[in-house]
């Protein structure tokens, strides 16, 4: 099959990661981490994914009423730990007693919510970077927080940004110029122009994506991460149509994948 896209993961990942190089198709990204083997969003499955050698994650953010930013996909903590109620409402103590990892497995019982700073910290010596979104759009002192830790580990050019939302991309961008940022997108089709007002990544549904309209992005400069994709048919057609990267939630089923096909 020939794919045409040639995939390399950062320079920085040790030899040790070389089981995570895919070869001709895009590299993966790991969505929530390796999400399929371990709770989203935690550190067990940011470091199962580094233990394959992918070394580009993608979390999800969201603020304490305390202003702490915290790994956690939904509004409210209800689906993935013994508690409930909006996570908006709790501090950083209330959400650090609440058990994240039992509702997975029994095996990740007492696991803890983890913060922004300890999955940045933990990928910051393995060679990985982060594509970050931001659930809700921050306050300013929030938005200072989620700045802070990012400078504070010397990340900002392993951290790009991104949200739906688009004024929320407008202000990390006038807050921390040069830090990289991405527009998302549900199933849609947005012209480039209108994709370089936010950055020069686009986190587009993988629906959207055609090998014309790849080609249309790239371009202008802008490199397509299609998301979440987690079938072989759909991993081969991304990349036929010569994507970036690709986000999965089955990092080590697509590295099996990509070894047998570029092999």
């Amino acid at each position: 099959m020939a794919l045409g896209v040639v995939a390399s993961l950062l320079s920085s990942a040790p030899p040790a990661a070389a089981a995570g190089r895919t070869g001709c198709v895009p590299p993966p990204i790991a969505h929530r981490g390796d999400s399929a083997r371990a709770p989203e969003n935690t550190l067990p499955a940011f470091r199962k994914a580094l233990s394959l050698g992918v070394r580009r994650l993608e979390l999800d953010v969201r603020f304490t009423v305390d202003g702490t930013p915290v790994l956690l996909h939904d509004p409210t903590v209800d689906r993935t730990t013994n508690g409930a109620g909006e996570v908006s409402a709790m501090s950083l103590s209330d959400l650090r007693a609440l058990d994240a990892g039992r509702w997975f497995s029994k095996r990740y019982a007492g696991l803890k919510v983890p913060t922004l700073y300890q999955a940045l910290d933990l990928g910051r010596t393995r060679g990985a970077s982060f594509l970050v979104e931001l659930k809700t759009r921050p306050t300013q002192p929030q938005m200072d927080e989620f700045l802070n830790r990012i400078r504070w580990l010397g990340m900002l050019d392993r951290v790009r940004v991104m949200s739906f939302d688009e004024q929320t991309v407008l202000d990390v961008r006038a807050a921390q110029p040069g830090l990289r940022t991405a527009i998302l997108d549900n199933p849609s089709y947005r012209a480039p122009e209108s994709v370089l007002l936010y950055g020069t990544t686009y986190v587009v549904h993988q629906d959207s994506v055609t090998e014309e309209r790849v080609a249309r992005w790239r371009a202008a400069g802008i490199e397509v991460r299609p998301w979440t994709v987690d079938r072989t048919r759909a991993w081969q057609r991304m990349a036929s149509d010569k994507v970036e990267a690709t986000i999965t939630n089955r990092p080590k089923r697509y590295l099996s994948w990509a070894r047998s096909v570029c092999s």
